[in-house]
């Protein structure tokens, strides 16, 4: 039973280095740049034949939230143009050896600069190697091991691109978020400039009255008693001050 135990305990070390080995085969990258206005910025990625490559690209801030992408083969051709969208996901399976041209293109926009996300996931062609058939001849002779080797592989190696893809997602929500808090905060700066202006209009507005009706009114007739009292034998226009209640008598001539 213990030798049996150790069989299998060197058997899953030597799987673990085994997938550690294949699995370094993919290439990941991501980050984030700032596009400034009326310009392009290119990248280049190298692949191997018979391979896959993603690129997914998201704008996060700047003026219309958009950008054009490009994505040219090692030989020259365009295989993928976007103009002027937000985000974007491309793969291309199977792929050439060389280097593939990543561009993406704010020439549209003359004052804004763009920040932009961008991810690149590179999968080298699944060989098989002379390890695999090492590991059905260690595998044979332990016919009643309780679990196989290959079962074994394979699950780890389902598990190894779920928790990979997991990390995709969660750094795709992460652009997400980044991109809906930068709206937020750019709506908010919308909202605060606007509601002063109007603040300051109405204030415009509440003086302007003030200073309208603090202007000098014209009565015809004698003048209210709590202002003054006397007879007069001509016509009179009373020119009254309403901020002050004073009253000025201008005789009409006939």
């Amino acid at each position: 039973m213990e030798t049996r135990l150790v069989v299998c305990l060197l058997l899953f070390l030597t799987l673990c280095v085994d997938l550690g080995f294949e699995f370094g085969q993919n290439k990941d990258s991501e980050f984030t740049f700032l596009l400034p206005a009326g310009a392009t910025e290119c990248f280049f990625q190298t692949t191997s034949k018979n391979g896959s490559i993603e690129v997914e690209y998201q704008v996060i801030a700047g003026s219309g939230l958009d950008v054009g992408f490009t994505l040219i083969s090692p030989r020259g051709y365009r295989l993928v143009s976007d103009f002027r969208k937000s985000d974007g996901i491309h793969t291309v399976d199977p792929t050439e050896e060389g280097d593939y041209r990543i561009c993406f293109d704010n020439s549209f926009s003359r004052v804004s600069e763009k920040m932009v996300y961008m991810e690149v996931i590179v999968d080298g062609p699944e060989e098989e190697t002379e390890d695999e058939d090492d590991w059905a001849a260690l595998a044979e002779p332990e016919d009643s091991l309780e679990y196989k080797l290959e079962d074994i592989r394979d699950t780890m190696d389902a598990v190894h691109k779920n928790l990979e893809r997991s990390r995709q997602l969660q750094t795709t929500l992460r652009a997400f978020e980044a991109r809906d808090r930068y709206l937020l905060e750019d709506n908010l700066w919308r909202v605060s400039f606007w509601s002063s202006v109007s603040l300051l209009v109405m204030v415009s507005v509440a003086l302007t009255q003030v200073y309208t009706s603090c202007h000098t009114v014209q009565y015809g007739g004698p003048p209210p008693e709590h202002w003054i009292s006397f007879t007069t034998g001509s016509p009179a226009v009373w020119e009254v001050d309403v901020c002050s209640t004073t009253a000025t008598k201008t005789t009409r001539q006939q």
